[in-house]
């Protein structure tokens, strides 16, 4: 849902589709690494390999930094502009 035009900041807008690229690659990696560490956690009896609980988090980690910039899209443009087709990249 977008935010009414008085709401915007001036000159800072963002394409809303590029925000909502970027809030559905966090949520899916954000899911992802968490399914990660709790396949490890449950299917694995506390499994013992670091490499599945370093690859979750920092999956779920991506995932947050994504969806946390899909909120702030509007103050950091390029930032966003850059980050979109990465998180097109990832999803595809």
């Amino acid at each position: 849902m977008a935010a009414p035009p008085e709401m915007r900041y001036p000159g800072r807008a963002i394409d809303d589709r590029r925000r909502g690229v970027l809030l559905d690659s966090g949520r899916a990696l954000m899911l992802l690494g968490a399914l990660v560490l709790i396949t490890c956690r449950r299917l694995l009896a506390g499994c013992d390999n670091a490499e599945h609980v370093l690859a979750g988090f920092a999956l779920w980690l991506l995932g947050v930094g994504l969806a946390t910039l899909s909120l702030v899209a509007g103050h950091f443009p390029r930032l966003a502009a850059a980050a979109a087709p990465l998180a097109t990249a990832l999803r595809g």
